[in-house]
């Protein structure tokens, strides 16, 4: 039987002053955020899940712990699947945070993203993560609650691809499902799919 290991991005978050929040606490989902997080629960209430993980901030363990609930399952929290820090938290979200002078010295090299923790530290504790999940449940599914930039660069490390350092062009939307799935130790696909918005 094939390892799958879903990770799923928390869903909307309560954020009126549109804030970078990054690692601060205080930002639980908002109404939005909890109904998507309610469809989530439904999506995977077909699934047999073995387990459900989530960082420790409030954003992600509440939409794992309503994709828990059905299966009656406790959520684990995991310290490698946290947020990637960003120099920007705290600060207001600009459309143009690159243009901004007292931002300016975080992307002098956009080869080289300097704004932040490095992918390179990202990839290798996700990938840590992830391994762990697969270990403890071979032949079984189980979900990862975590954010956008570790799921893109997570899933980018576990497909051997390159760390690019604009992650665009790699989906991952809130409430979406980034499925890994796994035939022994090796890495043989993954599938990708959006829940609880427009069309789903």
């Amino acid at each position: 039987m094939p390892t799958v290991v879903h990770l799923v991005r928390h869903a909307e978050v309560e954020n009126p002053a549109n804030i970078w929040y990054g690692l601060l606490d205080g930002y639980p989902l908002s109404a939005a955020g909890r109904a998507r997080a309610a469809k989530l629960g439904e999506f995977f209430a077909g699934h047999r899940l073995a387990a459900v993980y989530a960082s420790r901030l409030e954003r992600a363990q509440e939409t794992a712990a309503a994709i828990a609930s059905p299966h009656e399952i406790d959520v684990q929290t995991s310290p490698e699947i946290i947020e990637a820090y960003t120099h920007l938290e705290g600060r207001p979200v600009q459309s143009r945070v690159m243009l901004v002078v007292t931002n300016v010295r975080y992307f002098v090299n956009p080869f080289h993203p300097t704004w932040g923790e490095p992918y390179r530290e990202v990839a290798a504790r996700m990938v840590r993560g992830i391994t762990a999940v697969r270990l403890a449940h071979p032949g079984e599914e189980s979900v990862v609650v975590s954010h956008m930039t570790p799921i893109q660069v997570g899933r980018l490390a576990i497909e051997g691809r390159r760390l690019r350092p604009w992650l665009a062009k790699v989906p991952c939307a809130r409430g979406s499902v980034t499925t890994l799935v796994f035939e022994d130790d090796r890495w043989v696909r993954t599938e990708y799919q959006e829940v609880g918005g427009p069309g789903s």
